[in-house]
C-alpha cells in the first residue's frame, strides 16, 4: 500500500507541477498572441445567473428518489434583485423515467417526442434529469430577460448539444437571440486536457501562462482549432474559450458562447461583475446562486424525515423501508441514525 501511495503521489505531483510553456505552445498549438485582453465594460442591463442542486434521498436499488432544485438569481449591477428557486422529487426508475421526461419537454419545450436514453446513459438518470430543470429554469430566466441583459448558464453547452436535449438547446439559443441577451455557460470544472506524456489539465496550465503572458488584465484565449482533449463534436457552431475573467484571480475557466452571441461584449460584461472578495474572478451572480440553490445536508435529512413520515401515515414502517434498500446503503447505517 505503501508503495502505491508514493506512485499515486508522484503522479499528482507530476501533474500540477507546473510546465515549460515552450512545451505547452508546442503542444497545443496555442501561441502568445492567442491570449487576448478583456476590457471590462459596465452596462446597463440586468444580470441572471443559473443553477442546480441535487441530493439522493433513498436508494432503493431498482429506483433512487432524487432531490432536484434549479433556479435563478437576478441583479442589477452590483444590487441584487430577486431569487427564484424551484424544487422537484424526481424518481431515477430506468423502466419508467421516459414519461417523467416526455411531460416536462412537451409542457415546457412543446417537445412532444420519445424520449429514450442509450443504455450506457441509464445510471446517469437524475444528472440527466437535473440538467433538464436547469434548461428549464434558463428557458424561463430568458423569457424574464430583455435585451442587452447578461444569462450565465453553471455549466456547459458544446458537449451536450448532439445529446438527447439537442432540441432544447435549440429552442433556449434561439430565444437568447430573439429577446437580444447575451447568454454563456461558465463551467467551474473542465475535464479538457493537453498531452504531455502525462495528461495535464488544460484550464489550470492555461491560466497560470497565460497569467505569465498578461499579468495585470483579464483575458481570454479562443480554443478553435487547439489540440486539445476531448474535443467538441464538429456540429458545435459556438465558441469555447478559457477566461480569466479577473487578473489576481487565482482561476480561470472554461466558458461556451452559443452561436450569434457577441462574446467579447457579453465577457467584457461579465469580467465587470466578477471582482467580489468573496469569489475573485468568478462573476458573483453565479456564486450567490450556487449558494442560495444548493441543498445542504441537513435539508436532504430533513425531507428524508418527511418522506418517512408520509410512508407510515400510509402504514410503512422504516424496518420495511430498510429491507428494501441498497444494501451499500444498509451496511453503513449506524446506530440511532434514521434508517
Amino acid at each position: 500500500m505503501a508503495r502505491d501511495l508514493a506512485a499515486v503521489a508522484d503522479l499528482i505531483r507530476d501533474y500540477i507541477s507546473p510546465e515549460g510553456a515552450s512545451r505547452y505552445y508546442q503542444i497545443t498549438g496555442i501561441t502568445e498572441s492567442d491570449f487576448t485582453p478583456i476590457r471590462p465594460r459596465k452596462f446597463e442591463g440586468s444580470i441572471f445567473a443559473i443553477d442546480g442542486s441535487n441530493a439522493a434521498i433513498f436508494d432503493l436499488a431498482a429506483a433512487k428518489v432524487n432531490y432536484i432544485r434549479t433556479g435563478y438569481v437576478v441583479y442589477r449591477g452590483t444590487s441584487w434583485q430577486r431569487t427564484e428557486i424551484s424544487n422537484e422529487i424526481f424518481v431515477a426508475d430506468q423502466e419508467s423515467y421516459a414519461q417523467t421526461f416526455e411531460r416536462d419537454l412537451k409542457d415546457i419545450f412543446g417537445i412532444a417526442e420519445t424520449f429514450t436514453l442509450e443504455e450506457t446513459e441509464l445510471d446517469r438518470l437524475s444528472t440527466y434529469f437535473r440538467e433538464l430543470q436547469e434548461y428549464t429554469a434558463l428557458f424561463e430566466a430568458l423569457d424574464k430577460a430583455q435585451e442587452g441583459d447578461l444569462v450565465l448558464y453553471d455549466g456547459e453547452f458544446a458537449f451536450w448539444k448532439e445529446g438527447p436535449f439537442k432540441a432544447v438547446l435549440d429552442q433556449i439559443f434561439e430565444r437568447a437571440e430573439n429577446v437580444g441577451a447575451d447568454l454563456l455557460g461558465i463551467s467551474k470544472s473542465s475535464t479538457f486536457s493537453w498531452n504531455a506524456g502525462l495528461s495535464r489539465p488544460f484550464v489550470q496550465d492555461t491560466a497560470r501562462i497565460g497569467s505569465q503572458v498578461i499579468p495585470d488584465r483579464p483575458w481570454m484565449i479562443d480554443l478553435k482549432d487547439k489540440n486539445i482533449s476531448p474535443r467538441p463534436d464538429s456540429s458545435w457552431k459556438g465558441k469555447i474559450r478559457v477566461v480569466k475573467f479577473h487578473p489576481q484571480a487565482g482561476r480561470a475557466f472554461r466558458v461556451d458562447v452559443p452561436p450569434l452571441i457577441d462574446a467579447d461584449r457579453a465577457l467584457s460584461h461579465a469580467a465587470t461583475y466578477s471582482s467580489s472578495a468573496e469569489c475573485l474572478g468568478y462573476p458573483h451572480a453565479l456564486f450567490r446562486a450556487h449558494r442560495e440553490i444548493r441543498i445542504t445536508d441537513q435539508e436532504s435529512w430533513l425531507l428524508r424525515r418527511a418522506l418517512l413520515d408520509e410512508l407510515g401515515f400510509r402504514g410503512v414502517s422504516e424496518e420495511q423501508v430498510r429491507g428494501f434498500l441498497d444494501y451499500h446503503e444498509f451496511m453503513e447505517m449506524r446506530p440511532g441514525r434514521m434508517l
